[in-house]
């Protein structure tokens, strides 16, 4: 852990612990209690030996797959090194559940998904995690985010930040620019002046 964050540390803005990817065997096991603990000691250990003049948020990513009993384990591990360094969490990566509505013949086919058919779901324990949270720690808002309205609703579940990935592959980099756009329209509609006004009012 610790040669990985000397070898990028210095060079980024942020570092990602990824804990939920299900395209690698046993990963997600590291979502359980006491190893992601085990895991964030680690990680925040060798963030504040890295020497460097700047040192890189440290964050961790999770799956939107969790159960309610996960789901504050999680966040209570994750609040326990703020102090440590820890400095945000992202909600969510792809699922491996498979919506009744999916055509695709594909659908079947084992791996997470993204896109459209995991903004429900990834929005909805974002929620659940801001609740949980109640504003200690930074959450990253991930997952189907295609337009204005998708970000905004990331941002009204809890998100201080919105990340993009599946549609930006469809749309390019343009999409962040239309998304920036929309979204000051939304706001402007509801009478909120900057983003942070409408971070998790729908809670």
């Amino acid at each position: 852990m610790h040669e990985k964050l000397a070898a990028f540390g210095a060079h980024a803005d942020f570092l990602t612990i990824n804990v939920s990817s299900p395209n690698t065997a046993g990963l997600r096991d590291l979502q359980g209690e006491k190893a992601l603990a085990a895991l964030l000691a680690r990680s925040t250990a060798a963030l504040a030996a890295l020497d460097a003049p700047r040192k890189p948020a440290l964050l961790v990513k999770v799956a939107p797959d969790l159960d309610a009993v996960a789901i504050v384990a999680i966040a209570d591990v994750v609040l326990s090194f703020r102090e440590a360094g820890l400095a945000g969490l992202v909600v969510s990566n792809t699922t491996i559940t498979r919506p009744a509505w999916l055509k695709s013949a594909a659908a079947a086919e084992t791996g997470g998904l993204s896109g459209p058919p995991v903004f429900r779901l990834s929005t909805d324990v974002l929620a659940s995690f801001a609740r949980r949270i109640d504003g200690r720690i930074p959450l990253i808002g991930v997952g189907g985010v295609a337009s204005g309205r998708d970000a905004y609703e990331k941002i009204k579940a809890g998100a201080s930040l919105v990340q993009l990935y599946s549609a930006l592959v469809y749309e390019g980099p343009g999409l962040i620019g239309r998304i920036k756009r929309e979204l000051a329209d939304l706001l402007r509609a509801d009478g909120l002046a900057h983003v942070e006004d409408a971070v998790g009012r729908d809670l």
